[in-house]
């Protein structure tokens, strides 16, 4: 799986902020990097990170397995709509700000995770605290 397999989208006119990725490629090797030992993944275990790159590239999502943190896929993602999906999130009522992570893996059959997390790296891979969803209580 490449990243250029993928299209990523933001809505915030929902009622909540979703986080789109799209594949183009084979839908059953998507639902296989998804899945751990054969069963679809719940949201708690799934990781989601964003990765800023040069001023003139899109910055890369990036979906992983919290127990092996072993990458289900990467995605591009304009940085305005990352700040977009931030901002949205953030302007929710605390103890809800949650957005929806939305998967379509291509075969009509979309996947839908809510996280409150999403962490942001800048080009250097330093955590971008100011620009993350990092709900209150988690230490990191």
């Amino acid at each position: 799986m490449r990243r250029e397999e993928f299209t990523t989208n933001v809505d915030t006119d929902d009622r909540i902020p979703r986080l789109t990725a799209r594949f183009e490629g084979t839908p059953e090797v998507l639902r296989n990097r998804l899945a751990e030992h054969g069963q679809a993944p719940d949201a708690s275990d799934l990781d989601v990170s964003y990765r800023h790159t040069s001023a003139d590239e899109p910055g890369v999502l990036a979906v992983s397995h919290r127990l092996t943190g072993e990458f289900a896929f990467e995605a591009p993602l304009e940085p305005s709509a990352l700040r977009s999906l931030v901002a949205a999130t953030s302007r929710r009522d605390e103890g809800d700000r949650n957005y929806c992570l939305r998967v379509e893996p291509g075969d009509g059959d979309p996947v839908e995770f809510e996280k409150a997390t999403l962490l942001v790296y800048d080009a250097d891979g330093n955590l971008d605290r100011e620009h993350s969803l990092i709900p209150g209580g988690v230490e990191l």
